[in-house]
């Protein structure tokens, strides 16, 4: 009984230096003998490459160490690849993960008005299928008329915003003294002229204004007294008749 068990642990400790051996051999860094061993066994070229790429390396390629590896047999092609790879397949280097950019919005173009916003000219009939309108006038009371004028047609729509409106419609007037004049009960009374224009127009694709529609009219005065006045009522109805004209209405 005793005598089995002494043999038991003799085995035992021969298969754990065996083991230990082994796995030493295994972690061992590759040399020029194994090279050399590994050839004189009869080895490819192509085995031994692939061991030596896929192992720890410490390669002696000193021109003597080259000529005796020759000498054993070994091939050029792997005395090249130890030439170029000493200490077995370099370590790559993994790149660090890049952080994710967020991608950059396209701009959105706007459509900006040239610097010198000079006004284009066309024709009315550019406007025929718009319905918004913005009313633009000096005062109150001439925006009032206008506005009331514009709705009379069902084929305008008036808003109160310049952001939604399609087509711009402006009425202003200026005045100029032009002396003493005698004038029947008025004489040495002085006598104004008003011009008084009605602009409409829309925003073209440079942004700039393009005056499709206009119409001027005089209103004269004698101190104070109106002769005449811009009948805002008037020239609305005439704009108005002009774009059923090209409507087909």
């Amino acid at each position: 009984m005793i005598r089995r068990i002494v043999i038991v642990g003799l085995i035992c400790i021969a298969f754990n230096t065996s083991y230990a051996q082994e796995k030493a051999s295994s972690g061992s860094p590759i040399t020029n003998k194994e090279v050399i061993q590994m050839t004189g066994a009869g080895l490819s070229s192509a085995v031994i490459l692939a061991k030596i790429r896929s192992s720890e390396c410490q390669f002696d390629t000193s021109p003597s160490s080259l000529v005796t590896m020759k000498e054993a047999g070994v091939s050029d092609e792997v005395l090249m690849e130890m030439v170029r790879n000493p200490s077995g397949p370099p370590v790559v280097q993994e790149a660090p993960p890049q952080p994710k950019v967020a991608p950059t919005p396209e701009a959105v173009p706007t459509r900006q008005a040239p610097p010198d916003s000079l006004p284009e000219y066309g024709d009315i009939s550019e406007i025929r299928k718009m319905r918004r309108v913005f009313v633009i006038a000096d005062d109150i009371d001439s925006q009032n008329l206008l506005v009331n004028s514009l709705r009379s047609y069902d084929g305008l729509q008036i808003v109160s915003s310049p952001d939604s409106a399609e087509i711009f419609v402006g009425f202003g007037q200026g005045s100029n003294a032009t002396g003493v004049v005698v004038r029947g009960l008025f004489a040495g009374t002085i006598d104004h002229r008003t011009k008084a224009q009605f602009i409409v127009f829309y925003r073209s694709d440079t942004g700039r204004p393009r005056i499709v529609w206009q119409e001027t009219e005089d209103i004269q005065s004698s101190s104070g007294l109106v002769l005449s006045r811009p009948n805002e009522v008037n020239v609305s109805r005439h704009f108005i008749k002009a774009l059923k004209r090209v409507r087909g209405e």
